[in-house]
């Protein structure tokens, strides 16, 4: 149920995270709070299908070049635009915490447009949970194992 506060327009639904929203007085409200992070993911989410994996510009891993083994990050472009050709199974081989982001880039994104089209700024719970120190280690670990995972099965 929505509540008219100082010219604003709020509600909130129940459950665990919980999602509040707001219609402030001004859309460019709105626009400030969600179109930056729909431009980012929308852009992430649209480069696969504009530049091809064989003709990406990025530099070698400096990590791979001197060491001889991947960074903790190395093979999440690939995967990145692997999945996003509709083969899910080798991103998940090459790099398996990619699809997690690559889910979760999805889900921003979609988040954000909604948000725009709809004229209200959400506001999740899940925002204050990622904000935690235990998030953080939660991320730390799943970059590690995935990590271990390249590292076990010599994948460069």
């Amino acid at each position: 149920m929505g509540v008219i506060e100082k010219g604003r327009i709020s509600g909130r639904f129940s459950g665990p995270p919980s999602i509040s929203w707001t219609r402030p007085c001004s859309y460019w409200d709105v626009v400030v709070a969600h179109l930056p992070l729909a431009l980012i993911t929308g852009t992430a989410l649209l480069l696969p299908y504009l530049i091809s994996n064989d003709t990406l510009p990025l530099m070698k891993c400096t990590f791979l070049s001197v060491t001889g083994y991947p960074c903790p990050f190395c093979g999440f472009t690939r995967s990145f635009w692997t999945m996003a050709r509709g083969d899910w199974g080798l991103a998940f081989y090459n790099a398996p915490l990619s699809s997690v982001v690559y889910g979760a880039t999805v889900l921003l994104f979609l988040w954000n447009v909604i948000a725009l089209v709809a004229g209200v700024r959400l506001i999740s719970g899940l925002s204050l949970l990622m904000r935690s120190r235990h998030a953080g280690w939660l991320v730390a670990a799943m970059v590690l194992l995935n990590w271990i995972y390249r590292l076990s099965l010599g994948l460069k």
